[in-house]
């Protein structure tokens, strides 16, 4: 990317990857320089393809986001099929959301993920303040989720710029072109900045989200309905997780929560992990894993859990012959 694009990465390269059939999805984290203000390589992409099975660049964004970027860029996309279209979700540093025509187009010489419709997430009355300004506008660098025609993403920034106002919204995705004026099905402001994703669960048609502040808020998805928050006391870097009717999320401080995925706040156990937990937990096979700046942990209930069928038994018993560690 830097050699070969012109991107300019600012503080780290951080972004997971999506792959859509044949095609690489990613964000070049293209930003600022060390001054703060300037940016050395507007005109390179922010957001491109690549063939997964070369890594032969295919192409690049057309929404021209370098000259706009307020400090950098870290969001990971999505995908989401609307009317029969696959679309690409991404946060962008100008604090736009973006959904990109999956399929790549050749203009001329060139070959462009077209932008099919982006959305503002900064309210206009915030513009007045000079960013990184706690009331200003902030960049996304949350993983847009797609859910029902509707994506879901909230702003932040870099959290060494600290905490600040920041805003949740709720975009119908089945619109086209930009859609700041028409697109929002419902927005909730009074969340701080958050560079977390939000989960949903399906059953209950509830979401979740934590914000910088330390706060995990719960909603009605459909309607932006606030039920509660719950306050961990400390930052939040990871994102919550929704699984067996259970929301898990870990702290700066190492605190480790389970709540109940329910319109009513419920605690349903804490720990403290001896270290920050800057990760969202992940959920797979029964069995939790949560990854502390110090270890990473396995939890699991030894009375529902069952070995998988397609994994060897093994003797964790060194001392014992044919015991492995």
């Amino acid at each position: 990317m830097i050699d070969q694009l012109g991107v300019f990465p600012h503080n780290a390269s951080n972004c997971s990857v999506l792959i859509v059939d044949d095609l690489v999805y990613a964000c070049t984290s293209n930003g600022q320089d060390w001054s703060h203000v300037n940016i050395p390589s507007p005109n390179s992409p922010s957001f491109i393809a690549l063939n997964k099975k070369t890594g032969e660049f295919v192409a690049e964004d057309d929404a021209h986001i370098g000259p706009h970027i307020f400090h950098g860029q870290w969001s990971s996309p999505s995908m989401g099929v609307v009317n029969g279209r696959k679309l690409v979700f991404f946060g962008g540093g100008d604090g736009y959301c973006y959904a990109f025509d999956a399929k790549p187009v050749k203009e001329r010489d060139s070959t462009y993920l077209k932008v099919a419709w982006k959305y503002d997430c900064n309210p206009p009355e915030r513009k007045k303040f000079k960013y990184p300004a706690a009331e200003g506008v902030s960049e996304i660098n949350a993983t847009p989720v797609f859910y029902k025609n509707r994506v879901y993403v909230a702003v932040g920034q870099d959290p060494e710029h600290g905490e600040g106002v920041g805003i949740l919204t709720c975009i119908d995705a089945t619109r086209t072109g930009d859609i700041t004026q028409t697109g929002k099905i419902w927005s909730y402001d009074k969340i701080h900045r958050s560079i977390s994703t939000v989960s949903i669960d399906p059953n209950t048609g509830l979401l979740l989200v934590g914000d910088f502040s330390g706060f995990v808020h719960c909603f009605d998805a459909e309607t932006g309905k606030l039920y509660w928050t719950h306050d961990m006391k400390a930052h939040m870097w990871g994102s919550t997780l929704v699984a067996d009717g259970k929301v898990y999320c870990g702290d700066e401080d190492g605190d480790f929560v389970v709540l109940a995925a329910d319109k009513e706040k419920k605690v349903l156990s804490e720990v403290n992990l001896g270290a920050p937990v800057y990760s969202t937990p992940v959920v797979a096979n029964g069995v939790i894993y949560v990854a502390s700046n110090m270890h990473l942990y396995a939890f699991y209930d030894a009375a529902r859990h069952a070995p998988s069928s397609d994994q060897p038994k093994v003797d964790v018993n060194p001392n014992r012959p044919g015991g492995k560690k």
